[in-house]
């Protein structure tokens, strides 16, 4: 398994950012249609609760990972299925873009990837 291109990793991180944003929207026309603004505090727990869990869900592969024939391991090569804390850790440094970014740029592991102790490979 080879490392993924920093453009699969971009349009992966894209997919499931209309995947988690999507239903926040629905849930938000519909409190705003309905005056049921509660709604909007549930549709923005379900965004956060999928782009920091994505890792765990489906197999250890989100959405979008799925889509651009990816996966997300841990550093000895097993799944992330069902491990929500490591999920986490390596997904809450995406809510601080800059930082990850510049790791990016500069060509190193993203800094969820280091903190979690994972890495990101093309699925066979």
């Amino acid at each position: 398994m080879n490392e993924v291109s920093k453009l699969n990793r971009f349009l992966g991180y894209f997919i499931d950012g209309i995947v988690a944003y999507v239903p926040m929207l629905l849930l938000a026309f519909v409190a705003g249609a309905t005056g049921m603004n509660f709604l909007i505090y549930i549709g923005y727990l379900l965004t956060l609760g999928y782009m920091l869990l994505r890792d765990a869900l489906f197999g250890g592969q989100s959405i979008g990972k799925k889509a651009m024939k990816y996966v997300a391991l841990k550093e000895d090569g097993s799944s992330l299925a069902g491990d929500f804390g490591t999920s986490a850790l390596r997904n809450v440094t995406l809510f601080i873009p800059l930082l990850d970014a510049i790791f990016v740029i500069i060509d190193k592991p993203r800094l969820g990837d280091t903190l979690a102790k994972t890495k990101v490979v093309n699925k066979a």
